[in-house]
């Protein structure tokens, strides 16, 4: 068995959520590059699962985190 990466992930640019099962369960971050298409992505999700908006990233940091 391997051992846990250490090594912090990097965001790339653009608008982030995070979906997670309504069971529980680790969230999945998903990005999309315009903010609109976040706003899609999460219209599609939240019938199912848990949706939650982190915002806008650039160089690893959150710019806007407001919807």
């Amino acid at each position: 068995m391997s051992r846990a990466s250490s090594k912090k992930v990097n965001l790339k640019d653009g608008y982030y959520i995070e979906v997670s099962n309504r069971l529980g369960g680790p969230p999945i971050k998903l990005s999309r590059p315009t903010k609109g298409e976040v706003l899609m992505l999460m219209r599609i999700h939240q019938k199912s699962k848990n949706v939650k908006y982190l915002g806008a990233f650039k160089d690893n940091k959150c710019v806007d985190d407001k919807l």
